[in-house]
């Protein structure tokens, strides 16, 4: 049976600088009726871990930091041991001893943070997947008195800002150096191919070309839009300008159509995409290995969608308000009686 080593001294990692989530990870097997079951055992600190990862519960609650002999598993790992809330199931700790874990949670789906590889036979969620997709989540208080230690077998280092990444890393390896159980994972040289250089700048320009096509888009529609009330009204608009009405004057009785319109569709395209959006998704192919993404709606995204709109009514209008300044009063009035 693998068994993960609790190798990596926190206090090394509290110098390296940024915010440290540690874990403990245990393999165990699990009496379960007149078998043995193999569960990946989980041993965290949930407020931190609930800011970089996900855990949908189903019944009951989530871990807290002050609970002691408690446990949060999803239903696969609930139904292969067949206990429920309130259910309790042994777990052998270093000294030979059990210590009875009591369920008070039910997850229906969980997304942990850059999980473990999957080694052995155990409940997954996606039976199919490389990496642990279940497993029994405990505090690491908890995990610490199972493993009779307080050295961690992983964890998540997180940088300030995205310039401190490099100096974390150097860091982290001249911290570790020494210690031949302990490596860093060489993540960082992908993520700065990815998110600093040629891939993230590749997507960001495919974005960028989106939603140049759909302001234009809009920008066409909103100039056919006062091009029709132009055509309408040009014997109105005539006389406007005959009674000494600038060509501004005049088309301003039209531009609230086109603000109204413009205001509508951003009203309506924002609450199908408040209503319809998933709560994560995949990021495109050329950034897939940096995981799911949460879109967010915030006050900047809702000011640049409305200049968008407005944008829009301002490019529509300008070929209506240049017609109104060149044409003549009298060629306008005359078209108008033929």
């Amino acid at each position: 049976m693998p068994v993960y080593e609790p190798l990596i001294d926190p206090g090394k990692l509290n110098t390296a600088g940024g915010t440290v989530l540690p874990r403990q990870f245990l393999l165990r097997n699990v009496v379960s009726g007149d078998s043995f079951l193999n569960l990946y055992i989980f041993g965290i600190e949930p407020e931190k871990e609930f800011g970089v990862s996900v855990f949908s519960v189903g019944r009951g609650r989530f871990l807290r930091s002050d609970d002691g002999a408690v446990a949060v598993l999803d239903r696969q790992s609930a139904q292969a041991l067949g206990v429920d809330l309130g259910g309790t199931f042994p777990v052998r700790k270093a000294d030979g001893q059990d210590l009875r874990l009591t369920v008070i949670g039910i997850l229906d789906r969980l997304e942990l943070r850059d999980p473990l590889p999957r080694t052995i036979d155990a409940p997954a969620l996606k039976p199919d997947s490389s990496y642990v997709s279940s497993g029994v989540f405990i505090t690491l208080r908890t995990s610490e008195e199972i493993f009779g230690r307080s050295t961690l077998t992983d964890a998540l280092v997180i940088a300030r800002a995205p310039k401190d990444v490099p100096s974390v890393v150097d860091s982290l390896r001249e911290a570790f150096r020494l210690e031949p159980g302990v490596f860093i994972t060489e993540h960082y040289g992908q993520f700065r191919r990815k998110v600093q250089v040629q891939d993230f700048a590749q997507t960001l320009a495919l974005f960028t070309t989106i939603a140049a096509a759909t302001a234009a888009l809009a920008g066409s529609f909103a100039a056919n839009l006062m091009h029709d009330v132009y055509a309408d009204r040009r014997r109105q608009y005539a006389t406007l300008l005959a009674l000494g009405f600038s060509p501004m004057q005049t088309t301003i009785v039209g531009i609230p159509v086109g603000i109204a319109a413009a205001g509508v569709g951003t009203l309506i395209g924002a609450l199908i995409a408040a209503f319809c959006t998933p709560a994560h998704f995949a990021m495109p192919s050329l950034m897939a290995d940096l995981g799911t993404i949460e879109p967010r709606f915030s006050p900047l995204i809702a000011a640049v969608i409305t200049g968008m709109a407005l944008l829009a009514v301002a490019l529509g209008g300008a070929p209506t308000a240049l017609r109104l300044h060149r044409r003549s009063v009298a060629g306008e009035l005359s078209q108008e009686g033929q």
